[in-house]
């Protein structure tokens, strides 16, 4: 049996859930706090050096990185397909998984600390135990900016250059749907995946304005929140709501 290390706070995690959910693929979820700071105690080290959610565990062997693991998963289990067999149209889509994972998850993951992160993480922590534990983090720029966002030190001026790059990326999303087609790349794939958690996590921190501004982005969205591996996605990781 397969093993997901994934937590309820991660879009990542939600990434490869609903690549899990659409495959139909068993497996065992071993749920990351990264509330408690699961992600940087030895055991989990152990199965992904970087401490970074989520992990596949598949034969035995750790697989680490959302898009890696989607890829994998696409490869060991390609009915439904999830990526186009044109290699133009696949290219298209490894295109917007890039911008998905690269431009709006940061951007996303900036706002997300702001709205709820750093006040959850304050609570839970003193702020000398809650420095210590951020500092035992493997990524350098991931500890600055948590260091930044407890200490209620990020700027208005990094907040909004967040919102732009998230607009920039849904203005060419609303372009390319506003040509008919239902999915990014014409047909449901894994660019869909990709983007759909991230703009979940908008509509949980109250951002959900980018989204309803852009009728053809906002149309895209129902659709894939009517599908039920995006609705098993969020069974099985109720996400931010309890937060």
């Amino acid at each position: 049996m397969r093993q997901l290390y994934y937590s309820w706070y991660s879009i990542c995690s939600e990434k490869v859930l609903m690549c899990l959910f659409e495959k139909d693929l068993p497996f065992e979820g071993c749920h990351v706090d990264l509330f408690d700071f699961d992600q940087v105690k030895d055991d989990y080290l152990s199965v992904n050096l970087d401490g970074m959610v989520p992990t596949l565990v598949d034969g035995g062997r750790s697989i680490p990185e959302s898009t890696i693991i989607n890829e994998y998963l696409e490869d060991v289990a390609p009915q439904p397909s999830l990526r186009p067999r044109d290699p133009l149209r696949c290219a298209e889509m490894r295109g917007w998984v890039h911008r998905f994972q690269d431009i709006v998850f940061p951007a996303v993951g900036l706002l997300s600390q702001v709205a709820f992160i750093a006040d959850e993480l304050n609570r839970r922590w003193p702020p000398n135990e809650l420095e210590a534990l951020i500092r035992r983090k493997v990524n350098e720029e991931r500890v600055a900016r948590q260091l930044r966002a407890v200490q209620g030190a990020l700027t208005a001026e990094e907040i909004s250059l967040a919102a732009g790059r998230i607009e920039r990326v849904l203005d060419e999303a609303e372009r390319l749907l506003g040509d008919g087609r239902d999915w990014l790349v014409g047909a449901y794939s894994l660019a869909d995946v990709a983007a759909a958690p991230n703009l979940y996590r908008l509509d949980i921190i109250g951002q959900d304005e980018a989204v309803a501004c852009r009728p053809a982005v906002q149309a895209w969205y129902r659709r894939m929140t009517t599908r039920s591996a995006f609705l098993r996605t969020y069974e099985f990781s109720p996400s931010v709501r309890r937060v």
